[in-house]
């Protein structure tokens, strides 16, 4: 099997290439390498490659700053799901996508299913919503998998954050009235290997179990890695953003379930897994 990885450098990029480079023909492109806006140039080199599965890991994440870079972000995470989408389509390969929890507005108060309506509250959550759509409009084999409150080894992250304003001695003030689960990089590609094995197409929720608020999740991180501080939590008014963060948006697994292919562990354990296994790093 050939997979074509875009976005390669990014946390989950990376750790897609990590996880599949001795189990397949892996090429991975970082954004440098291979623009996802460039559609000739994508045309090309899956022609050249003939992949069987394109991974784009390929995305605009800076929640607070789409606001402002509105048509940046469109352009990357619709517009490049479109290209990636229909070159993928052209090549028989089956796409993969990731989207996000914040493609809901956050006014249920049960988990999410992929039967619920999104309805997304910030530019970043509606550019993601356009771009799950353009990835099923333009190739019938797609997997598109929405992904929660993210972390890994390799790019910037809610616990490098904690960890770095621990050992600077700085307060930890954290929000404590917005809840999600936070989820592990190396669990989503696991979970995402599993589809590509089993043949699965369509929408999945695929993040860690259980449910947390950033304030639960900074004590955990805080605790697992025995940093010095303490930690206060604080409600959202107190620590405005640029773009509004949904109240409450912890994703079910729900298809997932449903076929008898949900291996995503809880939110604590996958951290401890984490968190033991970069200690030295941290």
């Amino acid at each position: 099997m050939k997979v074509v990885i875009l976005g390669a450098k990014g946390q989950l990029g990376w750790e897609f290439t990590h996880f599949l480079r001795d189990k397949v023909k892996v090429f991975p492109f970082s954004h440098k390498e291979l623009d996802i806006l460039d559609s000739k140039d994508l045309k090309r080199r899956f022609e050249e490659i003939h992949p069987d599965v394109v991974i784009n890991c390929a995305a605009y994440t800076k929640v607070d700053r789409a606001e402002e870079e509105r048509a940046l972000a469109f352009k990357i995470n619709s517009i490049g799901a479109k290209n990636v989408s229909f070159a993928s389509f052209e090549v028989n390969a089956k796409v993969v996508y990731f989207s996000t929890d914040y493609v809901f507005d956050g006014e249920k108060n049960v988990p999410y299913t992929e039967l619920d309506k999104p309805n997304p509250i910030s530019c970043y959550g509606e550019s993601k919503f356009v771009g799950e759509q353009f990835t099923r409009e333009f190739n019938p084999n797609h997997l598109i998998l929405r992904i929660s409150w993210l972390y890994g080894i390799n790019g910037n992250n809610f616990v490098k954050t904690i960890v770095k304003l621990a050992k600077e001695k700085k307060p930890l003030k954290i929000v404590d009235d917005q809840r999600g689960t936070p989820t592990y990089t190396l669990d989503v590609v696991k979970q995402t290997w599993r589809l590509i094995q089993k043949g699965s197409v369509g929408l999945y929720h695929s993040s860690n179990d259980g449910e947390a608020t950033w304030f639960d999740f900074a004590k955990e991180i805080v605790s697992n890695l025995n940093l010095n501080a303490e930690v206060t939590p604080i409600k959202t008014e107190e620590y405005p953003t640029k773009a509004k963060r949904p109240p409450y948006s912890i994703l079910e697994n729900y298809s997932l379930e449903l076929e008898d292919l949900n291996i995503m562990r809880d939110w604590r354990e996958a951290l401890r897994d984490f968190t033991n296994r970069y200690k030295e790093q941290f």
